[in-house]
C-alpha cells in the first residue's frame, strides 16, 4: 500500500500562498466545529494535506484490489459527514482519477457544521474542478450536530443511497463533546449512514488513534466496539494499532499522520 504521497503543487499554492493556511500540529483534542477563521486556517494547512494523503493513500489501494467491482461504471456518489475544509474528497477525487479512468461523474454531498471551513472547501473545490477531467457536482450542507437525535434531520436532506460514504476524523469530536452523551459514537453513526450505502457501497471511518480524554478511552478500540455492535463487514483496515502515512508539501517534508481506519459494507 502506498503510505507516501505530495501534495499537488498548484494545491499547495493554493491552500498555503492564497488561502494563507499555516502549518501548525496541534495534539490536543479536537473540536473543529468550534473554531474561528484563525484556527481553521491552522487546520487547512496542517490537517487538509494529511486527510489528502490518507484518503488518497487507502482508497488508491481499495480500488486496486477490488478494481472488478468499479468497472463499467461512469458515475460515482459520494457522502462527507464533517467534510471539513475537504481534504479527504480531494485525495478520494484523486484516487478516483488514477484507478478509475472511466469515472465522468461524481456526485458529492458534503455536510459540515462550521461555516468558515466550508467556505474555504467551496473555493478548494470549486479549483479542483478546473484540474480534473471529472464532472463535479456538488451539494454542501452547513448542519450542526448536537446529538444523536439531530441525525434524523439528514433524512430530509439526504434522499438517496450512496457508492461511497467518508467520515475523517469527525467522530472524535462527537466524542469529545459527547454529542451522544456516553454511547459508543461510532456504532451511532454506522447504524445511522449504513442503510444509506447502495448495494456493494462502501463506508470508511477515519480517525486520530490517541487516548480521548472525555471517554477515558483509546479510539482505534472504542471504534473496533462500536463497529461489533453495528453489524458490519470490516473489509479492510489498518495493520495494527494505527498507521503512518507521510504528506509532503511546502512547509513539510514526509509529515506524518497516525490513522485508524475502517473500511466497512453492510
Amino acid at each position: 500500500m502506498i503510505d507516501s504521497v505530495s501534495l499537488p503543487k498548484w494545491l499547495d499554492d493554493y491552500i498555503f500562498n492564497q488561502l494563507k493556511a499555516n502549518y501548525c500540529p496541534s495534539n490536543s483534542d479536537m473540536t473543529v466545529i468550534d473554531w474561528d477563521k484563525s484556527n481553521v486556517l491552522n487546520y487547512l494547512g496542517t490537517y487538509f494535506p494529511r486527510s489528502y494523503a490518507e484518503a488518497y493513500c487507502i482508497f488508491s489501494e481499495y480500488f486496486k484490489q477490488h478494481l472488478k467491482e468499479w468497472q463499467n461504471r461512469e458515475s460515482v456518489s459520494v457522502f462527507d459527514f464533517g467534510c471539513g475544509t475537504g481534504g479527504e474528497i480531494i485525495g478520494l477525487l484523486t484516487a478516483i482519477e488514477e484507478r478509475l479512468p472511466y469515472i465522468e461523474q461524481v456526485e458529492i454531498i458534503a455536510l459540515d457544521g462550521n461555516h468558515t471551513a466550508l467556505r474555504l472547501f467551496e473555493k478548494i473545490i470549486k479549483l479542483y474542478s478546473e484540474h480534473t477531467k471529472i464532472n463535479i457536482t456538488k451539494n454542501i450542507i452547513p448542519e450542526v450536530i448536537e446529538d444523536f437525535y439531530d441525525l434524523s434531520i439528514l433524512d430530509t436532506v439526504i434522499t438517496h443511497d450512496f457508492d461511497i460514504i467518508i467520515s475523517f476524523k469527525a467522530i472524535c469530536e462527537f466524542v469529545t463533546k459527547e454529542r451522544f452523551e456516553r454511547q459508543n459514537a461510532y456504532e451511532h453513526i454506522a447504524k445511522t449512514f449504513l442503510p444509506k450505502l447502495k448495494d456493494n457501497g462502501i463506508m470508511l471511518l477515519v480517525d486520530v488513534t490517541t487516548y480521548n480524554n472525555v471517554s477515558q478511552e483509546w479510539l482505534p478500540s472504542m471504534m473496533d466496539k462500536g463497529l461489533n455492535k453495528a453489524d458490519c463487514k470490516v473489509i479492510m483496515r489498518n495493520e495494527g494499532y494505527n498507521q503512518k502515512i507521510k504528506v509532503s508539501h511546502s512547509k513539510r517534508a514526509k509529515d506524518v499522520s497516525k490513522v485508524a481506519w475502517r473500511m466497512i459494507q453492510k
